[in-house]
């Protein structure tokens, strides 16, 4: 996680007594949180995360925990509840000025509505990219324009870029024009035209 906010995060793991597991990758989710009585209840985070992935899912999950002690378990898990919550777990850090401003700036409206991941939004996941070293230079899907060709690079079938829909881009394979929702961030090759 960001340096700066270091401090912040071990006091908060601290004072709701919380256990912080790191996980190796897991595919469908950056991160979860498991509520226990009387043991401390525990977050786990998976490790490949970039450093501001890492503090957003942090508090992502810091705010499920504040969420059930205030609600228990009668409420939504990403609903009203755990949106406000979210929010009021967010703006310490905001106030720490921890983000650079291009981030913040999609952090804040992502957090106006926030969804179930950060994965759902499309635009904090492209200002997130330019922070993650290890993602800047990859091509993704939503860099793309419409009539692309190309392929994913954990499925080699062929598919031309049809069009934007919010988090997923329509596209189609040119071969057999079946249709297919593809997340926007996926990792792409671009394929020269056949």
């Amino acid at each position: 996680m960001p340096e700066a906010a270091l401090n912040l995060c071990v006091e908060l793991i601290m004072t709701h007594r919380m256990h912080l597991h790191i996980e190796v990758e897991r595919k469908g989710r950056y991160g979860d949180y498991t509520p226990h009585s009387g043991k401390g209840s525990r977050i786990s985070i998976n490790h490949n995360l970039s450093p501001f992935e890492f503090l957003i899912t942090f508090i992502h999950e810091l705010a499920h925990h504040t969420s059930f002690l205030k609600y228990g378990a009668n409420h939504e898990p990403h609903g009203a509840e755990w949106k406000a919550e979210y929010k009021r777990c967010m703006q310490p850090f905001f106030d720490l000025d921890i983000f650079p401003y291009d981030l913040k700036s999609a952090l804040a409206k992502h957090m106006q509505n926030p969804k179930y991941t950060q994965a759902a939004d499309l635009q904090l996941l492209q200002v997130l990219k330019k922070y993650d070293e290890r993602k800047a230079h990859i091509l993704t899907l939503s860099q793309l324009s419409d009539g692309t060709l190309f392929s994913m690079k954990s499925n080699p079938m062929l598919l031309r870029r049809i069009k934007l829909l919010r988090t997923y881009v329509l596209c189609e394979n040119p071969q057999t024009n079946i249709r297919y929702k593809v997340h926007a961030m996926v990792e792409v090759n671009r394929v020269e035209q056949i």
